[in-house]
């Protein structure tokens, strides 16, 4: 046996003494006359003393309050048992905060049975090992790092929250993994996952899900699932799409919806423009089913926040919400460089915003929002928004090595503003220029021998090059020609049709605040605000995009609203998953030997309080030794 504070011992002496003197010290009474002294004659004995002080005789309660004192401080000596046991390890508690970790179909919500296990697994702890919190949202974050203390590992656990985002759980884990590996003691280490498992993709053949590309190195991963399912209905996507040759300049909404629940679901959709409603309408979906609701909106002159409710109730709220910024049709002017092609000039007057000027040859830019190259091109070109159809200039973000015939697209970036709503099939064109993208270039669409479509910004100028020829194929024919054509004149003439302002929650994104702005304010959904210093050549990062809803961005003389979704199918479906497959888990290790240095005190402490029951009985039933 040890001591942790042994000179508290030295308290007993005059704590012991002192409760003497007061049962040997004799008071001192008042003088009272009463009518016989038969009862009052062990009294008259005390009385009569001339001394100060009595003769100590047995007393219980005297016995008990030493017994009492002896213990209180021996368990401020904080004696302890000296063993050894299996402990000593490393882990990473990995907690899941995305936004399906907010669901309610376990009470009172997912992250909070999420607590209620991690607080478990602090309890059992063994001696010596050493817990990190780590939490996974859309950015894996340390809440604490590697420490033995429960009660500051509690506290750090008490204060994690359930974000509307989605998470990236394999840099988590990895991340994790990483953190454990970096601990050279010699300890072996471990992950306690506590997740609901939403990250994972869905799987229709009952079989458990499983993940891969993970660096667990020697680390064992354990998986405690959370949650048991329950009915959801979330929107997954939203987006604007203009009505191309409409003379009413109108804008189509497009809400995709989903239905997770196992039973068709009836609800009203509604729209808003602002604070006021400008359509409604009922849905029905059919289990386990999706839907694409679309309505009109009228081109508005101003820019507008445009917002979406659904008017249910179900397990999840942050799915029920979505919103966009539906800013004013940019007019652009463009020039047309070339021999004339029908196809093409077409393609450009399908669009009304488009105002398109045909030139044989090459001037001047000035004047122009864009300029598009058809088949030849000036070897070098001002500063400018160039359009580069199978040819190449300085200004083109690629370098052009040669040609390539009977070529076909083999990937692209559906989700990048120029090919947004663009779908190439099986298409082949007869001849492609071969080329690789510039420094400042980055390829969205590729052939099966290299470069088929690459964007490039400098500066603030943009330029786009379509290595393919439009003339030696059946594309110019098909639907997604025009709308190809008119999604690269808006990006590059800066009104691209991602100006609906939306992120995915969690998104870290540069606000385009000007130069000389200083700083701007941003205002969250739920009305904090978060102050944002202004670069010298202008933009602000900003990276506290968690929640769903509209941000307001304002500064010196600037002024802008951006909208964040969560529209993640993955967070919407509530189906539980109770089992990880993992391509490659190490086995479980215990541990290693350590020492135990068991506390005594809270035994001690128990002993004193029944000591001090004993002394109160003792006390009021007026029981003496003899």
């Amino acid at each position: 046996m040890g001591m942790l504070n042994p000179w508290n011992l030295l308290w007993l002496p005059p704590i012991a003494g002192l409760i003497v003197v007061m049962y040997i010290l004799k008071l001192r009474r008042k003088d009272v006359v009463v009518s016989s002294t038969y009862l009052w004659s062990q009294v008259i004995r005390d009385v009569q003393a001339n001394s100060p002080f009595q003769k100590l005789r047995k007393n219980l309660l005297l016995l008990l309050q030493l017994l009492i004192a002896l213990f209180l401080i021996f368990a401020l000596a904080r004696p302890f048992l000296r063993s050894t046991t299996i402990g000593g390890r490393n882990i990473v508690l990995l907690m899941d905060t995305s936004a399906s970790m907010q669901a309610t179909d376990v009470a009172p919500s997912r992250i909070e049975i999420a607590k209620q296990k991690a607080r478990e697994l602090v309890d059992n702890l063994k001696p010596g090992d050493r817990m990190m919190v780590l939490s996974a949202g859309a950015r894996p974050r340390a809440v604490t790092g590697f420490t033995s203390e429960r009660p500051e590992l509690r506290r750090a656990i008490d204060r994690v929250q359930a974000m509307d985002t989605s998470t990236a759980m394999r840099d988590a884990i990895n991340l994790a993994a990483d953190l454990v590996a970096s601990r050279k003691d010699g300890s072996t280490g471990r992950i306690e996952l506590i997740s609901d498992g939403g990250f994972l993709a869905a799987n229709t053949n009952g079989t458990p899900l499983s993940m891969s590309n993970l660096n667990l190195g020697d680390t064992h991963l354990s998986y405690h699932p959370i949650g048991k399912g329950g009915d959801n209905v979330g929107i997954v996507a939203i987006d604007l799409r203009r009505n191309l040759g409409n003379q009413g300049r109108s804008v189509q909404l497009l809400v995709v919806t989903h239905n997770f629940s196992n039973k068709p679901q009836t609800f009203a959709q509604e729209i808003y423009a602002g604070q006021d409603i400008v359509d409604a309408s009922e849905v029905t979906i059919e289990a386990n089913s999706e839907q694409t609701q679309p309505y009109d909106i009228a081109e508005p002159t101003d820019a507008v926040n445009i917002t979406v409710k659904l008017d249910i109730k179900d397990a999840l709220t942050a799915d029920n919400s979505a919103a966009l910024v539906l800013k004013p049709r940019k007019d652009l002017k463009v020039l047309l460089v070339g021999k004339e092609n029908v196809f093409l000039e077409n393609a450009l007057n399908v669009d009304p915003a488009v105002t398109v000027t045909r030139a044989e040859k090459f001037g001047d830019s000035k004047g122009y929002d864009v300029t598009v190259f058809a088949d030849s091109a000036p070897a070098k070109l001002p500063p400018g928004n160039y359009l580069f159809l199978h040819c190449a200039s300085d200004a083109a973000p690629v370098k052009v090595s040669g040609t390539l015939q009977n070529v076909a697209p083999a990937d692209w970036e559906k989700e990048h503003p120029v090919l947004r709503y663009v779908d190439f099939g099986q298409e082949r064109f007869g001849s492609a220029l071969k080329a690789v993208p510039q420094s400042w270039g980055r390829e969205i669409a590729s052939a099966e021998s290299g470069s088929f479509i690459v964007v490039g910004e400098q500066g603030k100028n943009r330029s786009l090059f379509f290595g393919f020829d439009i003339n030696e194929s059946l594309f110019p024919l098909r639907v997604a020609f025009p709308i190809l054509i008119s999604n690269s004149i808006h990006w590059l003439g800066g009104s691209e049709e991602n100006e609906s302002s939306q992120v995915a929650t969690g998104t870290a994104l540069t606000l385009s605040a000007p130069p000389g702005t200083g700083k701007v304010t941003v205002t969250r959904p739920d009305g904090s605000k978060r102050d944002l210093l202004v670069a010298e050549r202008g933009g602000a990062a900003f990276d506290e995009t968690e929640q769903v809803g509209l941000y307001q961005v304002e500064g010196k003389e600037f002024k802008t609203t951006f909208a964040a979704n969560l529209s993640n199918a993955g967070e919407s479906d509530l189906t539980p998953r109770p089992n990880l497959l993992l391509s490659d888990n190490p086995n479980e290790r215990p541990g290693k030997r350590v020492a135990d240095n068991r506390d005594l005190l809270p035994y001690i402490v128990l002993v004193a309080l029944g000591i001090l029951a004993l002394e109160w009985w003792a006390f009021h039933r007026r029981v003496y030794l003899s």
